[in-house]
């Protein structure tokens, strides 16, 4: 009687490992890419809380004296811009806070918040 070794040829190996290295390597790139969209959601949440405590600033401040510039006010790596209050009726005015940053992936970042004070 001849007796048949069952088992694995070597190209059947190579192509096992060959096709969980490609999945291993999809899942590197996958949780890298999710790394970096946790850190711009964080960046943003920042630049969010920056601009609604500029914004409570303005409203407690008296109309005739909110602080404006076209100068940025810096926090780390976030700039902060107060522009130009906007008269929109008789007693009412516009004002709209800018935060800008680079973003650690290098790209240009902004965020704009708008407000109504009465005078």
């Amino acid at each position: 009687m001849i007796s048949t070794v069952k088992g694995f040829t070597l190209i059947e190996v190579l192509i096992a490992i060959f096709i969980i290295g490609i999945s291993l390597l999809g899942l590197a790139v996958g949780f890298s890419n999710g790394l970096v969209w946790i850190e711009e959601v964080r960046e943003t949440s920042v630049a969010n809380r920056i601009a609604q405590g500029k914004m409570e600033e303005i409203r407690g401040t008296d109309p005739a004296d909110i602080p404006y510039s076209t100068d940025e006010i810096k926090l780390d790596k976030y700039h902060v811009y107060v522009d130009s209050p906007t008269e929109i009726e008789a007693d009412l005015i516009q004002v709209t806070v800018r935060v800008t940053w680079t973003s650690h992936s290098g790209r240009e970042q902004s965020r704009s918040l708008v407000t109504y004070v009465s005078k």
